[in-house]
């Protein structure tokens, strides 16, 4: 359910967590789906196509390939897919006490027209609670992640993973 941004920006630090998206680094790509289309106006929605496998979002009757890597970052390959879905209507925040350090981040989802309206309004509050979602990277690790629509530059992109030793070979 959303909350108008004049009672957001007048919380208090508790009661404006409440009102957050939040994802751990352990949560599930389904879990994000639904905790941003939680956030979103009815006919904006998003939908998976299979909630197990959730590669295919569905937004206002668009199907949309994600980019999951099975990997650790793809919290943020689909947090980032979902706001770049979302960019002409929705505007996704990061909150910046949780990001870089903490093993859970809060999101704010606004409306173009309600960021635009807090830059202007409520700069003091957003600059000091958020910051503008950052694109290619993934939140939780600061390595360049894929998203929908995006692939970082040659020599960017996420390192093959380290070779691993045989089970035998332990010691």
């Amino acid at each position: 359910m959303r909350t108008p941004l004049a009672t957001l920006a007048a919380l208090d630090e508790d009661d404006l967590s409440e009102a957050l998206i939040w994802i751990d680094w352990r949560s599930f790509e389904s879990e994000v789906v639904t905790g941003f289309s939680d956030e979103l106006a009815e006919d904006d929605a998003i939908g998976m196509l299979d909630e197990d496998e959730p590669r295919e979002l569905v937004h206002r009757g668009a199907t949309y390939a994600i980019p999951l890597t099975e990997s650790g970052r793809d919290r943020y390959v689909m947090i980032a897919s979902i706001a770049q879905i979302l960019k002409d209507r929705y505007s996704v925040f990061v909150h910046s006490d949780s990001y870089g350090g903490s093993d859970t981040h809060g999101f704010l989802v606004l409306t173009n027209t309600e960021a635009d309206l807090a830059r202007r309004q409520h700069a003091d509050w957003l600059s000091r609670n958020f910051e503008p979602l950052p694109m290619g990277i993934d939140g939780f690790s600061g390595k360049p992640i894929a998203y929908l629509g995006y692939t970082p530059p040659e020599g960017e992109a996420e390192e093959p993973a380290p070779r691993k030793k045989p089970f035998w070979k332990i010691w």
